[in-house]
Formats: structure tokens, C-alpha cells, sequence
């Protein structure tokens, strides 16, 4: 089936930068396609990381207006237009306390754009389980399931992976993360990481390069189950997160 329309749903401004920015740029560079990102929030308290003193100030109405304008442009450098970038202002770390309006407003967008490929976050086997990257992965492969939806859904920071995209160069994930600039701290110790291990490791299973991206492609009809790898990833993450 010939791809015309692609959605990559994000919990955060920043997630498909860090895990999908050479496959989109390659999508985007294709042409014929449009290409749309759903940001179910706007991260407007994404400040862990983040060492100035006065960041408190910045929280709230103030960081998300930052952080909205850090992701249009990273999207206009992958080739995705910034009228193509939607925000469904759920509240950031608070997807999971409003799933009814996080389901409404993503089934809204897929019936408005009618995809043909979709990108989310990993639900069931992600090694990153931050509740608003789980919640929103969920309710994105709900929302497309009750729908009838017949394509491909390309999952991120998986950790049972199937599909391998070729990275050939470290600029595209690195001018794309670039853009946020807000979230500095934070990509300063994790996007050496990134590019350096992860994909390094992604890229052993692909002949010819170095590096790649990684994604458990799935289907509405294939059954969605919790194996051992999963479960162990989760209760390591309960365990140093402090919660059960």
C-alpha cells in the first residue's frame, strides 16, 4: 500500500527528535507524503535536568510556549512544515490521570488525517517508561484498533525490535536535538548515549553502516502481550523509581 500520509505521535516536544529524526527526515525527503507530528503535550514541566537556578520561573504556560516553538522548528528542519505540528495540550506528566481526553482528542486527529503510517511510543515492551510515553502509546494503538485502522505502526524505544532504519551520519539526530535548546542539560549526558551506544548496538543488525534506528512495527490485529524481557524492565524501573 503506497504511504501518502504519515502521523508520529510524541508525548513530549522533544521525543521524535531523539528517536525518529533520521527516519522522518528520509520520509520527508522522499516527497509525496505529508507528514504531521501530534504532541499530546507541550512538556511545560520538563525541568528535571535543567541547572539554572532560576528554572522554577520558567515552569508552567512559559516553558511550553518555549518548548512548542523548539519543536516547529526541528520539524521544519526534517522537512516537516510547522503548520503540520499539533499539540493536543493534555498536561505534561499528567496523561495517564486524563486518559478520556488524551483518547478523545488522538482518535480526533487520526479520523481528521487518516494516516497510512503511524508513529508512536513503545507501550508494551519500551525500556523508557516514563507513564506519559506509555499512556500515550496505548491510547494511540486504541484509538487506531476501534478504528479499523489497516497499516503499519512504527513504535519507538522498544526494546523487542524488528525494523532497523540506516543511520549514515550523527548530524541529523544531533541538529534536530539541537533545537531544544531548553532541554540542554538533559541531551548533554543523554545524546552521547544515544548515538553512541544505542544506535551503535541498532546497528549491528544491519550489514553496511554503523548506526541505526530502531522500531517494533505492529499491526491493529496483532496481539499485544507482556513477555519476560518487558517485565523485568518494568519492575527495574519500579524499583529505582520508587514505585510499585
Amino acid at each position: 500500500m503506497p504511504i501518502s500520509r504519515v502521523m508520529a505521535f510524541l508525548a513530549h516536544p522533544d521525543d521524535t527528535d531523539t528517536y525518529c529524526a533520521n527516519f522522518l527526515k528520509t520520509l520527508a525527503g522522499a516527497g509525496g507524503k505529508k507528514i504531521s507530528l501530534h504532541c499530546v503535550t507541550r512538556g511545560e514541566h520538563g525541568l528535571a535536568a535543567n541547572r539554572d537556578p532560576r528554572k522554577e520561573e520558567f515552569r508552567g504556560t512559559r516553558l511550553g510556549r518555549i518548548r512548542s516553538e523548539e519543536l516547529k522548528k526541528a520539524a521544519e528542519y526534517l522537512g516537516i512544515p510547522r503548520e503540520n505540528v499539533y499539540f493536543l495540550n493534555i498536561e505534561d506528566s499528567r496523561v495517564r490521570e486524563a486518559p478520556r481526553t488524551a483518547y478523545r482528542k488522538i482518535r480526533r486527529s487520526i479520523e481528521e488525517n487518516r494516516p497510512d503510517l503511524v508513529l508512536a511510543p513503545e507501550f508494551y515492551h519500551a525500556y523508557y517508561l516514563h507513564p506519559d510515553h506509555v499512556h500515550v502509546g496505548m491510547i494511540v494503538f486504541i484509538a487506531l484498533r476501534k478504528l479499523g485502522y489497516p497499516g503499519k505502526i512504527f513504535l519507538y524505544h522498544s526494546i523487542n525490535n524488528n525494523y532497523y532504519h540506516p543511520v549514515t551520519t550523527t548530524d541529523v539526530v544531533k541538529t534536530a536535538v539541537g533545537f531544544h535548546v531548553s532541554q540542554e542539560d538533559l541531551f548533554r549526558f543523554l545524546l552521547p548515549l544515544h548515538v553512541n551506544v544505542e544506535q551503535v548496538i541498532h546497528g549491528m543488525h544491519l550489514r553496511g553502516v554503523k548506526r541505526a534506528e530502531a522500531y517494533r512495527v505492529t499491526s491493529t490485529d496483532e496481539p499485544q502481550t507482556l513477555g519476560l524481557k518487558s517485565r523485568s524492565v518494568a519492575r527495574i524501573y519500579s524499583a529505582f523509581s520508587g514505585k510499585s
